[in-house]
């Protein structure tokens, strides 16, 4: 049977990640007209404002199946479900605070961004969230409408061709590929390494594309999680879906740390 307090740590450990700014620097290159579009592509809105798929999470070995909702600047919903029928879990990124749910027990947390540990040195807010949920580049404290290509860095292209940039401030790296998609972001110091990986890109809609696999890893002391996501039947209709999800009077408002001891099954 599936641990659901493993679930929820390493759901959170995807995004709310633990450690110190990186110290480490690098010599910001000259922008060229080749990169300065590139970020601009890599920077724009998707053309679609809505995604809905089911997932299904291999967690360091143990498999949970879920389903994955975005509404682009209003929500995103992660949930875990046990045999791919009832949701026992979920996980919500609101513009303002970020939910937990615990629906075998009837408990929910709330946690607002401003006491996420580090987030001094993470920048971590809801902007953050979506940027890396819609393969988009981003840095931490900026939203996505304003001149997000001004703070970044090139890197020269590597032995392969492929371009790199670096958010100096918080030490962010983004990788692309060949084809000039956002194919890695990542971030290192203070004793851990947080690696994010698209692949398996489709066309959701004609002319934008989205990975269909994402492979994450995470170190911190002597911890190592390594998470791989992999999405189907993706859609970009408009569904009826709540941006929100209702908290009824059966559900009891806790702590994140008594939530999780509760989900020890």
């Amino acid at each position: 049977m599936i641990r659901l307090r493993n679930i929820l740590p390493l759901l959170l450990a995807v995004i709310l990640l633990g450690g110190c700014r990186s110290a480490r620097t690098v010599k910001k290159e000259r922008v060229t007209p080749e990169t300065d579009l590139l970020i601009a592509e890599l920077v724009k809105e998707p053309p679609v404002s809505e995604l809905t798929a089911s997932l299904s999470m291999s967690l360091n070995g143990t498999r949970v199946s879920g389903q994955l909702r975005m509404r682009r600047g209003h929500s995103v919903q992660i949930s875990a479900s046990m045999l791919g029928l009832v949701e026992v879990a979920r996980i919500e990124f609101l513009p303002d605070m970020v939910v937990v749910m615990d629906r075998m027990h009837n408990l929910y947390s709330v946690c607002h961004y401003a006491d996420i540990p580090y987030r001094n040195e993470l920048g971590v807010d809801f902007e953050m969230v979506q940027a890396l949920l819609w393969n988009r580049l981003f840095s931490p404290g900026t939203p996505q409408s304003h001149d997000i290509g001004s703070r970044l860095s090139a890197i020269n292209p590597d032995e392969k061709g492929l371009i790199s940039f670096t958010e100096p401030e918080y030490g962010y790296r983004f990788q692309t590929d060949e084809k000039r998609r956002l194919s890695a972001v990542g971030k290192s110091g203070g004793g851990y390494k947080f690696n994010m990986g698209y692949s398996d890109f489709g066309s959701p809609v004609t002319g934008w594309q989205y990975p269909q696999t994402l492979s994450i890893h995470v170190e911190a002391s002597t911890t190592v999680v390594d998470v791989q996501v992999k999405l189907s039947s993706i859609s970009t209709e408009r569904k009826t879906w709540s941006d929100r999800t209702a908290v009824t009077r059966r559900m009891k408002q806790v702590s994140l740390d008594e939530l999780l001891d509760n989900l020890d099954l």
